[in-house]
């Protein structure tokens, strides 16, 4: 393992933070996966809805012609019976009769026409307006369920190294099992001043750290 991570004391936070950006970045893309088959269900209901917009839209045409056909047909009707029930004036008749058929006919053209006049016109401008309204209604309806796209929000923080407090808690260490060899050997509170005088069993070695030296003795 390598030496300064060992002394850096914000190695397990450094690691947490680490972990917790990996885990908010698997949740961002999954987020992100989720709005994009919204996005995808969109397309495909705007589709419909045009769709749909377009039948409304000759749904009303078909109505329209529908009565169209229908009012000539009436008109035709009205017209071949007038037509047969000519009457030749021989005379006898009075000629208010024809008149009065003729008005009849008359009138079953206006009433063909002006049904045909409101299917075309004012029916015709419902109809539409109503496809309208219901083609943005359903558009709304679906943005709406879109909703936002995925955030991720505030980025995890990665805490800087701290390698001096790492290397003050070795210092302590070291200066901890110092005094506790010192106070194992009764011999050195009474009258020897060093290490050294208590003979030759001790081994020296440099501190990587500090770079001072340090005396282990071997029992």
């Amino acid at each position: 393992m390598n030496f300064a991570v060992c002394v850096d004391a914000n190695a397990g936070a450094r690691q947490a933070a680490r972990e917790r950006a990996a885990q908010k970045d698997a949740i961002y893309a999954q987020e992100k996966l989720k709005f994009f088959n919204k996005e995808t269900q969109l397309d495909r209901t705007q589709n419909r809805n045009i769709i749909g917009y377009s039948r409304d839209l000759a749904n009303a045409e078909v109505k329209a012609i529908y009565a169209a056909g229908q009012g000539r047909l009436a008109v035709q009707d009205v017209a071949r019976r007038y037509f047969a029930q000519q009457s030749v004036d021989e005379g006898g008749r009075s000629r208010r009769f024809g008149v009065l058929k003729y008005q009849q006919l008359l009138q079953k053209r206006a009433e063909v026409d002006s049904i045909v006049d409101n299917m075309y016109g004012r029916n015709m401008a419902y109809a539409q307006e109503g496809a309208r309204r219901t083609y943005l209604a359903a558009n709304a309806a679906g943005i709406e369920k879109l909703g936002l796209p995925a955030q991720y929000g505030a980025p995890v923080m990665l805490p800087p190294s701290d390698r001096l407090t790492g290397a003050l808690n070795i210092a302590s260490q070291v200066a901890s099992i110092a005094t506790a060899v010192t106070t194992g050997f009764p011999g050195l509170g009474a009258g020897k001043s060093s290490l050294g005088d208590l003979g030759s069993n001790f081994t020296s070695r440099i501190d990587p750290t500090f770079g001072h030296v340090i005396r282990t003795f071997d029992p």
